[in-house]
């Protein structure tokens, strides 16, 4: 028996979706809140940033 694919929407739903969806139902969660964990942190954003510079320097220094 093959396990659902999480990522298919047609799939049946697991604990967790019953979970989430009975907090949205009840007015505990919204849209907003969800968006809100969605959202990168500035102190990870700069890391990033920070990554990308050094990879390219890298690359220049390497040539």
């Amino acid at each position: 028996m093959a396990a659902a694919n999480p990522w298919d929407p047609a799939s049946a739903p697991n604990g967790a979706g019953l979970v989430l969806g009975h907090f949205i139902a009840s007015g505990m969660v919204n849209q907003e809140m969800l968006n809100m964990s969605k959202k990168t942190v500035s102190c990870f954003v700069n890391f990033t940033r920070l990554q990308q510079i050094t990879n390219i320097q890298a690359e220049i220094y390497q040539r």
